[in-house]
C-alpha cells in the first residue's frame, strides 16, 4: 500500500466518524499527515495523525512519537494517533501509554479495514434492501364512503351540500 492510499483511507474513516479532515496539514515547523477536527457541543476536538507505510518487519520508534507530540502541542490537539503498516517498538508502546497516544499497528489497521468494508458493502440482493424506486402504498378508500352524504344539517343546503356530493 502506498502512503497516500493509507492517508486517504484513514482520512475517509475519520470523515465517516464525523471529523473535518485536513490532509498534509502544515504548521510552521511540522507537516502532519492528517489533522482532524471533531466538532462537539463542548468545543472542537483536534487529532493529529501520522501514517507510516513501512515494511512489515520495521518497528516505528520514539522519534515518530516525539515528533507527533510536538505537532500536537503546536496545534493544541487533544489526541495523537499513529497508524503503521508495520509494528511499534516496545519503547514506543510504553511511551504512548504514558502519553495517552493511540497506536494502530498492522493488525489494528487490518481490523479497521475489515470493519469499514462491512459498513460499505452492498447487499447481494440489493433490490430488497435498497430499492431504486421508493415503493409507495396507495390508499384507496372504500367504495361506499362517497355515497353516504348527510341527510340533514348544514351540508344539505346550498353550496356546501353540492361540494360534499361532488366528492
Amino acid at each position: 500500500m502506498k502512503k497516500q492510499k493509507l492517508v486517504d483511507f484513514i482520512a475517509k474513516v475519520m470523515e465517516d466518524s464525523g471529523f473535518k479532515v485536513y490532509k498534509d496539514f502544515r504548521t510552521s515547523q511540522h507537516i502532519v499527515d492528517i489533522y482532524g477536527i471533531l466538532p462537539t457541543a463542548l468545543g472542537d476536538i483536534g487529532v493529529v495523525v501520522a501514517c507510516k507505510n513501512y515494511d512489515e518487519n520495521w518497528k516505528v520508534g520514539m522519534d515518530v512519537l516525539k515528533e507527533m507530540e510536538m505537532a500536537a502541542k503546536t496545534l493544541k490537539a487533544s489526541k495523537v494517533v499513529i497508524v503503521t503498516t508495520s509494528d511499534f517498538s516496545s519503547q514506543a508502546r510504553n511511551y504512548a501509554v504514558k502519553r495517552n497516544m493511540k497506536l494502530i499497528d498492522r493488525k489494528g489497521l487490518i481490523r479497521i479495514a475489515e470493519d469499514f468494508s462491512k459498513k460499505i458493502q452492498v447487499p447481494e440482493d440489493e433490490d430488497e434492501e435498497y430499492p431504486d424506486e421508493e415503493e409507495v402504498e396507495v390508499y384507496t378508500p372504500p367504495s361506499n364512503i362517497f355515497h353516504t352524504a348527510p341527510q340533514r344539517g348544514f351540508y344539505q343546503e346550498g353550496r356546501a351540500a353540492n361540494l360534499w356530493l361532488q366528492l
